[in-house]
């Protein structure tokens, strides 16, 4: 019975992927995110449910993955579509390439998972970034953006973000964020090790992903985002044999 708690707690996330499908296809983006916010605690958890159990397997690992691609590729690949498509990127009739740009979320996100499935080397830090940070920031930008005004300007006292409002950041995000999450580039994980010189990395992660949420409020995640390439490109430098 206690080999399926894992298992059963995945399937969670599963389903939480496919409710927030069905949201995002009536038009109700809102309840789709907090579906994959849910999701992301649920992929937390099962983890950590196998290895306090003693049951982690090939099984998990593999039932994992195909859940991760629906819950943080699909789904935030549908939210960023359907923002997408009420900022009006193409025309209202004939063929727009623009209109097909989302399904580069979940399509990156397949392959990096099968790629984390088949590779020993990231057991303590990622190769690429992370298929769930990836489907949160994606999701949360397309959805507070809107909840902006879209085009309005976003300001926080002296630090202007409208960037993040560009139509041309919309456009090519997905093409961003896709291959940033099937690149060999390391990227920072949040295990903790005493003997480890990147902790101080880790550490400031943590502190500036506070520091993001009470300044940025809906943003943090976008900002962090960024924030976390960064840190993770700076941290492997300095320590490249970490």
């Amino acid at each position: 019975m206690k080999q399926s708690i894992p298992n059963l707690i995945t399937l969670g996330n599963l389903a939480c992927g496919l409710l927030a499908i069905t949201f995002v296809m009536q038009g109700q983006p809102l309840i789709a995110f907090i579906l994959m916010v849910i999701a992301s605690i649920l992929d937390f958890f099962d983890g950590m449910a196998a290895r306090a159990l003693g049951v982690d397997g090939e099984l998990g690992k593999q039932l994992d993955s195909l859940a991760d691609v629906v819950s943080f590729g699909v789904v935030p690949g549908l939210i960023w579509r359907h923002f997408m498509m009420m900022r009006g990127v193409c025309p209202p009739s004939g063929f727009c390439i623009n209109s097909y740009v989302w399904m580069l979320i979940p399509l990156a996100a397949a392959y990096r998972l099968a790629v984390f499935n088949v590779s020993d080397n990231q057991k303590t830090n990622f190769m690429g970034i992370p298929t769930p940070l990836t489907g949160l920031v994606l999701g949360s930008w397309a959805l507070f953006n809107h909840s902006l005004g879209g085009v309005a300007a976003i300001k926080f006292g002296f630090i202007e973000l409208d960037w993040l409002n560009h139509f041309y950041v919309w456009l090519y995000m997905p093409l961003i964020a896709g291959y940033m999450m099937v690149s060999d580039y390391p990227m920072l994980s949040l295990k903790f090790n005493k003997t480890d010189g990147l902790n101080l990395y880790r550490y400031l992660l943590l502190v500036l992903g506070v520091v993001f949420a009470v300044v940025f409020g809906n943003y943090g995640f976008a900002i962090f985002y960024f924030a976390y390439i960064g840190i993770s490109f700076l941290g492997f430098k300095l320590h490249p044999t970490e």
